[in-house]
């Protein structure tokens, strides 16, 4: 019996050797402001097409709510610059941010089901985040993060498609029998 215990202590022991150190909460909560933010712009998007009045009001709802989350994490971050600033100037330094999840993430909404879209404009590495997140909020002192990408402004702002249809002219209709067109 005894031995049984011995071993068994053993055992579950090596199993917590092997996992990794839980990620640090301040990193999880500069991730959660860029998701918030992401969230904001989607359900904004969706309160401008709504179907219906109650999908309106339900979206508005949703939209306000969850800008309401946005600006707290925004006012947490920004009156607590000795934990937050400190930490991105840290990660900055280092380059690198010691992160256990996706290296890239949303900045911003985008519809997911459009696959022509360029996801460079929307996403970026944490690390960038972290420098948006100091550059607006604390070098700038801005109420809210800038809403699009430095890429996707570079890129004159809008959606880039990743293939071109050319142009139709003349002498790209097709013709059959004779001289009839077939567009």
């Amino acid at each position: 019996m005894k031995y049984l215990l011995i071993l068994s202590l053993l055992l579950s022991g090596l199993f917590g050797f092997g996992q990794k150190p839980a990620n640090n909460p301040i990193d999880i909560e500069l991730s959660l402001l860029i998701s918030r933010k992401a969230q904001y712009e989607r359900w904004r998007q969706f309160a401008k097409e709504p179907s219906d009045i109650a999908g309106a009001n339900k979206y508005a709802y949703k939209r306000d709510s969850v800008y309401q989350l946005y600006m707290e994490m925004i006012k947490k971050v920004k009156s607590s610059p000795k934990v937050y600033l400190v930490h991105i100037n840290k990660a900055i330094k280092a380059g690198k941010v010691d992160y256990d999840g996706a290296y890239r993430i949303i900045y911003n909404y985008f519809n997911e089901s459009l696959s022509y879209l360029d996801r460079d404009l929307y996403f970026l590495t944490r690390l960038e985040a972290y420098k948006v997140i100091k550059r607006s909020l604390f070098e700038k002192n801005e109420r809210q993060l800038p809403e699009r990408t430095d890429l996707y402004i570079q890129r004159g702002g809008k959606d880039r498609i990743r293939f071109s249809v050319p142009p139709i002219d003349a002498k790209d209709t097709l013709k059959s029998r004779g001289d009839q067109e077939i567009h």
